[in-house]
C-alpha cells in the first residue's frame, strides 16, 4: 500500500495503531481486507480513510491534510476572550441603549475594538428587553434580562454579557389615559392556546408603555374560554367569547376587550419524533481509530429537538431516544429505528441523525457501527439505510455528519449558486449525474432522495468530515456545530434568515455552509432536495 499525503510528514496509523512510517510509505506484506489509515501531523486536522487493499496489486492513497484552526503555530495568535462593556445597564420601559465597546483580546496580548455586527447577539429574557445586530438595547417590560455577545475567530468562539434591568416608566410620563389589547380578535381550535400578543398604556404626557399581563386582571363572559394569569388563551369548546382586560394604575383604572372564537374542528396535527446516534468509542479498533466528538454532538442535536416548538399548536417531539458508543452496533441501529419509529402515521415528520465513521468502499457510501470491522457486510449501506427508513410513514428529516456521507443523496460536490442576507454569492462545483452511478447495476441502490426525504451530509462523496477540538471546550464535529450555532436558541437562530422563527432546510444548508468556509474547513455540506423551504427546526 502507496500512503502519501500532502504535506508529507504525517504519522501514518492503520486500524488505530502507530505503524511507526510517516507520509510518503510504501507499507509492504498487508493482507488483503479493508483498513482504517489515520494520517497524524501537528497543526494539521487527523484524516481517517478506510481503505480496501486487493491480493497482488498495490493500492494507492493520497490524502490533502486540513489546516487545524485551534493549532497555533510559532509565530501566530490566537483569541483568547472577549470584554463588553458596559456591564450593566438600567433602562426605562420604552428606553433603549447602546453597547459601548466591545473588545477582542489574543495570545500575543494584543487587542482590537470589534463591532456588535460582527458577533452573535441574544436577549435570555426578549419580552423584557431586545437588542438588534448593531447593538441597540430596546427596553420592553419591567424585569431583569442578559444581553449575550458571541464573537466567533478562526473557529473559536468566546462571549461575555450584560446585566439589563428594565423599570417602570419615568414616573413624569403622565397620568393613564387609556390601555389596547392585540390583537382585537382571535381564532383558536378546541384545545388550542394563544398568548396576547401586547397590552400598551397611553398616557397624557403623549408617552406610552408595554404592560407585562401579570400586572392585568382578566374576565371571561362565559366557558368557551379559558385564560392564565400570564395572558395565555386556550379554547374549550366551540363557540365566541369576550375576554375584558383591565389595567390599574395609581387611581385611574382603564379596560380593553378580546373576541375569541373557537371552531368546531381540532387541526390534524403531525407527531414528531426523533433518534440521534453518536459512535465516538468502536470496537475493532484502537484508541487512533476512534472519535470524540460523537457523544457531545448527540447531546446537542437532543437539546434542540428538546426546545423545538412546531406550528400553532406548539408541538413538541413526542419521543427523543439516542445511541451512543458501543452500543450502537448494526443491529442495535436498525432495531432502535424500528422501537423509535413505531406508529409513526403518513402526516408524521421523523428525524435521524448519525455521527460517526463513514467509509467509501467500492465507490460506494457506508455508515459504520460501533461493531464494523472492515468488511463491507458490517457496515450500513445506502440501500440498507432506505429499506429500514422506508418503512417509516411520513415525512424523514435525516441529517449525517460523517466521511463521505453525501453519497447518501448521490452527490459529489454541488455547483450551485447560493445567496446569503449579505448578497454574497458561493460557487460549488455540482454533479447531479452521479445519482446515475449507484444505479447502474439490476441490483439499484435505493438513494434518500424520493419526496419521502428532507436531506443535509457533512460532506460529498469523496471527502472527509471533520471533528476538531478546541481549547478548554468540548470537542465538536464541524458539520454538526455549524448547525447548533445557526439552529439552536442557545445562539439566537441565525440561520432564520426572514425571522419567521422557522428553519427551513435551505436556510440550514446555507448558514452550515457559510460557517464552515468560514473556519477554512475543507468539506461541502450537501443538501437534498435544493431549495426546500420545508421546516426541519422551529421555536
Amino acid at each position: 500500500m502507496q500512503v502519501n499525503s500532502e504535506p508529507s510528514g504525517a504519522t501514518i496509523f492503520l486500524d488505530g495503531s502507530d505503524t511507526g512510517f510517516t507520509s510518503p510509505k510504501l507499507i509492504k506484506n498487508i493482507i488483503p481486507g479493508s483498513y482504517l489509515v489515520t494520517f497524524k501531523l501537528d497543526g494539521y486536522l487527523n484524516s481517517n480513510n478506510f481503505v480496501q487493499v486487493y491480493p497482488n496489486q498495490t493500492t494507492q492513497i493520497n490524502v490533502a491534510l486540513t489546516l487545524n484552526p485551534y493549532f497555533s503555530f510559532p509565530g501566530t495568535k490566537s483569541l483568547l476572550s472577549i470584554e463588553v462593556k458596559p456591564d450593566t445597564l438600567s433602562l426605562y420601559n420604552g428606553e433603549t441603549g447602546n453597547i459601548d465597546s466591545i473588545t477582542a483580546y489574543y495570545s500575543d496580548d494584543s487587542h482590537v475594538n470589534i463591532s456588535a455586527n460582527q458577533c452573535s447577539i441574544y436577549s435570555t429574557n426578549p419580552f423584557t428587553a431586545t437588542i438588534n445586530q448593531n447593538g441597540q438595547i430596546i427596553a420592553l417590560l419591567e424585569g431583569r434580562t442578559t444581553v449575550w455577545i458571541a464573537y466567533t475567530e478562526a473557529g473559536i468562539t468566546k462571549s461575555d454579557n450584560i446585566a439589563v434591568t428594565v423599570s417602570e416608566l419615568n414616573p413624569n410620563s403622565g397620568n393613564l389615559v387609556n390601555i389596547t389589547v392585540l390583537p382585537a380578535t382571535m381564532i383558536l381550535d378546541i384545545g388550542e392556546s394563544k398568548p396576547i400578543a401586547s397590552i400598551t398604556a397611553y398616557y397624557d404626557s403623549g408617552t406610552e408603555k408595554l404592560i407585562n399581563p401579570e400586572q392585568c386582571s382578566f374576565d371571561v363572559n362565559n366557558s368557551f374560554v379559558s385564560i392564565t394569569g400570564s395572558g395565555m388563551v386556550t379554547g374549550n369548546s366551540p363557540g365566541t367569547s369576550i375576554i375584558t382586560v383591565t389595567y390599574v394604575e395609581g387611581n385611574i383604572t382603564k379596560s380593553d376587550t378580546i373576541a375569541v372564537t373557537v371552531s368546531q374542528s381540532i387541526a390534524d396535527q403531525p407527531t414528531y419524533r426523533a433518534l440521534a446516534i453518536g459512535i465516538g468509542d468502536y470496537i475493532n479498533y484502537g484508541p487512533e481509530g476512534d472519535l470524540l466528538a460523537p457523544p457531545y454532538d448527540v447531546n446537542k442535536m437532543k437539546e434542540m429537538f428538546y426546545d423545538c416548538r412546531f406550528e400553532t399548536g406548539e408541538i413538541s417531539f413526542s419521543k427523543i431516544a439516542e445511541l451512543k458508543n458501543t452500543q450502537a452496533t448494526k443491529t442495535n441501529i436498525f432495531q432502535k429505528i424500528q422501537s423509535t419509529f413505531s406508529g409513526a402515521a403518513g402526516n408524521d415528520i421523523s428525524y435521524f441523525y448519525f455521527t460517526g465513521h463513514g467509509a467509501l468502499l467500492n465507490q460506494l457510501s457506508y455508515l459504520c457501527p460501533a461493531d464494523f470491522n472492515g468488511d463491507i457486510s458490517t457496515a450500513i449501506s445506502v440501500d440498507e439505510l432506505e429499506a429500514v427508513l422506508s418503512t417509516i410513514p411520513g415525512i424523514k428529516v435525516v441529517m449525517i455528519d460523517s466521511c463521505h456521507s453525501g453519497g447518501f443523496i448521490g452527490k459529489d460536490v454541488i455547483r450551485d449558486v447560493i445567496e446569503t442576507d449579505r448578497s454574497e454569492e458561493y460557487l460549488f462545483m455540482f454533479n447531479e449525474s452521479v445519482i446515475d452511478a449507484f444505479k447502474k447495476t439490476l441490483l439499484s441502490k435505493d438513494l434518500l432522495t424520493s419526496n419521502e426525504y428532507q436531506v443535509l451530509t457533512s460532506s460529498s462523496l469523496y471527502q472527509s468530515s471533520y471533528e476538531l477540538y478546541p481549547e478548554n471546550s468540548e470537542p465538536f464535529g464541524v458539520f454538526t456545530q455549524g448547525l447548533y450555532e445557526g439552529c439552536s436558541l442557545n445562539f439566537n437562530v441565525p440561520a432564520d434568515t426572514n425571522l419567521d422563527s422557522l428553519i427551513g432546510l435551505q436556510e440550514a444548508y446555507l448558514f452550515i455552509s457559510q460557517w464552515v468556509r468560514s473556519i477554512r474547513i475543507s468539506q461541502n455540506v450537501q443538501v437534498y432536495p435544493l431549495n426546500s423551504s420545508f421546516s426541519i427546526f422551529e421555536y
